[in-house]
């Protein structure tokens, strides 16, 4: 046994030495300590994405971020068909490997003392809380699976009730708990606030002639709130002309005869709400 010790040994010297320039060290492998995984909510007051601490729904469906590539770059979605608005959010966990071993049973509930607070304290201005009735889904709990950083869930709301109050701001608080994993107190309870005005579509377009004609207009919607969810065709432009409606966002539209043509909009909003407007073209002969 003695003798082969000594010929691995010889044998990693010579390798060693064939090596110019460099020398063979070894150094002993040590599992490397983690810290500790804890449960957190990622839009919670005290560390949300959001500068203020608030995660706010103000942003509505705006013809300037529309692309042909299908998408979801809004904070909620509605179906309404269900008169559910529907925030979608997650509970998270920290940590990689054994940290994260197990499944970790997360509870959620309302907490409309701390949207109370922030009211009194003035940093929710112009802001009710959204009373709980109004709440028409909120899970109890949520279960991380093993080997998962994440667990998603939705909160629904009243979608009638929002668009009745519009414009107002309400602000509703939610707070996880563990019992058997550390929660990150800092990152325990969220505050969303919504503004109410994304329930009312607004109908704007400008217009101007295509390069040098005379006849061919081309259409640039500037509506706001519009419907981004339900599939149906929001927007519908009736050029004045007796032609077929359009559905398209921003249309171009050949007129055969001279004279002057009401063009109305007619925008959709997420509630089925629609609203127009009209402007006036002028068509003049070559």
């Amino acid at each position: 046994m003695k003798s082969r010790i000594k010929n691995r040994l010889l044998l990693v010297t010579a390798i060693c030495s064939l090596l110019a320039g460099t020398s063979c060290q070894y150094e002993e492998i040590v599992d490397i300590p983690y810290p500790e995984s804890r449960i957190y909510l990622p839009i919670a007051v005290s560390g949300s994405i959001s500068t203020d601490g608030i995660y706010t729904i103000d942003e509505g469906a705006s013809t300037s971020w529309v692309s042909p590539t299908p998408g979801q770059p809004l904070k909620y979605t509605v179906e309404r068909d269900n008169n559910a608005f529907i925030i979608p959010l997650g509970v998270y966990r920290s940590g990689t490997g054994k940290t994260i071993e197990g499944t970790a049973n997360v509870s959620l509930a309302l907490n409309p003392d701390t949207v109370q607070q922030l009211i009194a304290s003035g940093t929710l201005t112009e802001t009710e809380l959204l009373p709980s009735e109004y709440v028409q889904q909120i899970p109890q709990g949520v279960q991380i699976q093993d080997g998962k950083n994440d667990a998603p869930f939705n909160i629904v709301i009243d979608l009638d009730f929002l668009r009745a109050d519009a414009p107002k701001k309400y602000a509703l608080g939610i707070t996880i708990s563990d019992t058997e994993h550390r929660v990150n107190e800092a990152l325990n309870t969220g505050i969303i606030l919504i503004d109410t005005r994304i329930t009312v579509p607004q109908a704007a377009f400008s217009s101007q002639l295509e390069g040098s004609s005379f006849d061919t207009f081309v259409f640039t919607n500037s509506s706001l709130y519009w419907d981004f969810f339900s599939g149906d065709n929001a927007f519908a432009w009736d050029f004045g002309d007796g032609s077929t409606i359009s559905h398209e966002i921003n249309p171009t539209h050949h007129y055969t005869v001279a004279g002057d043509y009401e063009v109305t909009l007619t925008v959709t909003g997420v509630t089925g709400e629609t609203v127009s407007v009209t402007n006036t073209v002028s068509v003049k002969n070559n």
